[in-house]
Parts: structure tokens; sequence; C-alpha cells
């Protein structure tokens, strides 16, 4: 299994908000046309030989919980997740009333990966523009699979409801590194068993 990248932005949404407005950020992830991604369909002695496209566009879906009692799934009030957005894209937005997670199809190791910058480039401004439709300005990346202390930042914290803010400064107190250059992130130098930086983004490049 795979160490899969995430992201978590800065936003701040009461829950009443998050489900009433729920509509309006679909209609807003909607019209980013962000590109879709291609499924492999095709193999021939183990290489993938034809790729065709992903169709469909942002849906979202609320948490839900078996009710043993009346035998169906209802809607799970108390979720720290307050409503998950799927798409046929590279992302996947998991709501908190305190954080966004942005899941991703790409391994953590992408991030640390030079052979396509403008892959990257691309990447980040879609990342800017999802979080901008709920009021983000920034992230930290994560991890998940027990990628040393991402996954636990990830698994016992986001998605156990604590907020980005208190995730970013307890980061902060126990002195972990924060880089926002990605060109210093080197590929040979990552170690999933001892992530010594935390890899942050302000996207103050693209603001100018």
């Amino acid at each position: 299994m795979g160490t899969a990248l995430h992201a978590i932005s800065n936003t701040l949404i009461p829950k009443v908000e998050i489900i009433t407005k729920k509509d309006i950020y679909l209609e807003q992830l909607q019209s980013l046309n962000l590109e879709h991604t291609l499924i492999p369909t095709y193999y021939s002695n183990g290489v993938i030989k034809k790729y065709v496209r992903s169709d469909g566009d942002w849906e979202y879906q609320l948490p839900k919980k078996y009710n043993h009692i009346t035998n169906i799934f209802e809607v799970d009030h108390d979720n720290k997740e307050i409503i998950n957005f799927d798409s046929p894209f590279v992302f996947q937005i998991g709501v908190y009333e305190n954080c966004l997670d942005i899941s991703t199809i790409y391994r953590y190791s992408y991030l640390y990966n030079r052979s396509n910058p403008k892959s990257l480039i691309e990447f980040r401004k879609n990342i800017y523009d999802i979080i901008s439709v709920f009021g983000g300005t920034e992230i930290i990346y994560l991890a998940d699979n027990a990628c040393d202390k991402l996954s636990e930042y990830l698994e016992c914290k986001v998605w156990d409801g604590v907020s980005y803010s208190d995730i970013k400064n307890d980061m902060i107190s126990k002195g972990l590194t924060f880089i926002s250059n990605y060109e210093g992130l080197k590929l040979n130098n990552l170690n999933y068993r001892n992530i010594k930086e935390i890899v942050f983004d302000d996207f103050e490049d693209l603001q100018e």
C-alpha cells in the first residue's frame, strides 16, 4: 500500500453554514473545470496501452451510519467530517468545521519529484482554487499509511476534528521545520520513517 498525499487548509466554517451552502460550494467547484483523470483500460504484458477519460463532475455526500433498528443508513450528524466532495479529478475533499482535507491520487513523493515541474505548478493552482472556494489561504501537506508524524496528524487529529490552527500550532511548538521551497525537496532524501520537514504553502506567488 502506498503513502497517499493529503493537503489540509485553514478553513473556519460553522457546521450549519457548511450544510446550508453545500450546493453553492458544489457549483463553485464544478466551475473550476479541472482536468479529468485518465483511467487505464488495456494492458499488454503488464504495460498500460490504452487510457479512457473519466467522466462526471463534482458531487457531494453526507456521512452515513447504519441504524440497526430501522435497518437503513442515516445521516451521521455526529461525524466530524461534515460533508465529502468527490470527483473524477485527482482530488477529493473532506470538509470539517475548522479544517479542509484534500486527498489526492498522488503519493507523498510527488512533492519531491522534480521530473515534471509544470505538473506541480498546475497542481498547486488547482489546490489554491479549491481552498479559495471554502475561504482557505494556505495548506500543510500530510500523508497517510504510517508516514512518520504526518499520518499521525492526519488520522489522529484532522479526522478527529482538530482544527487546522491547533495542528499548525502543535507543529510549531514541537519545533518542526516548515519548508515552502519545493526546489529544496530532494527525492533521494525522502524517508517516510523520519520526515524532517513540514511542507507548507501559502500560494504567495499565485496571489500577485
